[in-house]
């Protein structure tokens, strides 16, 4: 792998119902939340891949030096804060909610920014991106509670959300 190359990855944990793949991605000057939301791009290329089953997730079942990743299969990513492009916000007043997020097989806790007015008829998932941001995020396995994953943010895919449940926030 070229050293120019190397400098442009980008570490990040994408979660499937079934699989944990730890991997780098090239994301080049944009962040993974850009090249996600990409509708032209259907596959993110990742090298370095390690992949455990959610139901051992301690231990790795399989390593390869590069691994093409259907985004349309994917429940949510975990990445660095960097990673994530925060909403506009210019076009509304945006409030930081507590978030608790319904996927196949998980429960994310974390914050979203959104508009200050949370109106059904005017906000719903189907209004956000392809991948909706999270910050301080955690992620439960449900049928292993004692198995947490962290990050600083997190990227979960709207057309795998079975729950999206905001409070304000302490500050809010």
């Amino acid at each position: 792998m070229s050293s120019s190359l190397a400098n442009n990855l980008t570490q990040a944990e994408f979660f499937t119902a079934t699989h944990r793949v730890t991997g780098r991605v090239q994301t080049g000057s944009k962040p993974l939340n850009d090249l996600l939301n990409d509708p032209s791009q259907s596959y993110l290329l990742l090298y370095s891949v390690y992949i455990s089953r959610l139901n051992d997730p301690g231990t790795i079942s399989s390593h390869s030096p590069l691994a093409y990743l259907s985004k349309e299969n994917l429940s949510f990513v975990l990445v660095a804060a960097r990673e994530i492009r925060a909403p506009d916000r210019g076009r509304f007043a945006v409030v930081e909610y507590e978030a608790l997020v319904a996927v196949p097989g998980f429960e994310l806790k974390g914050k979203f920014l959104g508009p200050q007015r949370i109106d059904v008829r005017s906000f719903s998932p189907a209004t956000l991106d392809h991948y909706v941001a999270l910050t301080d995020v955690s992620a439960q396995i449900i049928t292993l509670p004692q198995v947490t994953f962290t990050g600083e943010a997190g990227l979960v895919n709207r057309a795998r959300l079975e729950t999206l449940c905001l409070n304000e926030g302490p500050s809010g």
